[in-house]
């Protein structure tokens, strides 16, 4: 081995690699929201327009069963990535959106489907709760299934 050819593959292993890293860093800007998204009265329709299932959480910084929800929904978010969508409103500063889908009181999850209201969960629930009522409400695949 000449001492070219070991400087060849060396630069050839450094090309390899800052390739991948590159690829990476593409797919990682493409990717969905690893959370809720937050979501404004400008905002709001657009969100639940352009994507198949969404769930909005409708909260108020205030509001301690909201508060103690949002790590729950984060995990959910996270969980469900690419099947559905969380979004987060913040029903203090933007109550017209709130009253537009008579939310009466938070937390209150709105499920989406195809733009549609489909389902609605009024005050704070367990995470195996909040993930049951979701697979029922979306049917969506079980992580790791092929379908």
């Amino acid at each position: 081995m000449t001492a070219d050819s070991g400087f060849e593959e060396e630069l050839a292993a450094i090309r390899a690699r800052r390739i991948q890293e590159l690829v990476e860093r593409q797919a990682a800007a493409r990717a969905p929201p690893r959370g809720p998204v937050v979501l404004t009265s400008g905002s709001f329709s657009a969100f639940i327009a352009e994507r198949p299932r969404v769930v909005v959480d409708v909260w108020a910084p205030w509001c301690a069963p909201c508060r103690a929800m949002a790590p729950l929904l984060d995990t959910l978010a996270r969980e469900l990535a690419g099947e559905v969508d969380f979004g987060k409103l913040n029903a203090d500063e933007h109550p017209d959106v709130a009253q537009q889908w008579n939310v009466e009181g938070i937390p209150t999850l709105l499920l989406f489907e195809g733009g549609r209201l489909v389902d609605r969960i009024i005050g704070a629930q367990p995470l195996e709760a909040l993930r049951r009522r979701l697979r029922t409400v979306f049917h969506p695949p079980a992580p790791g299934s092929e379908n």
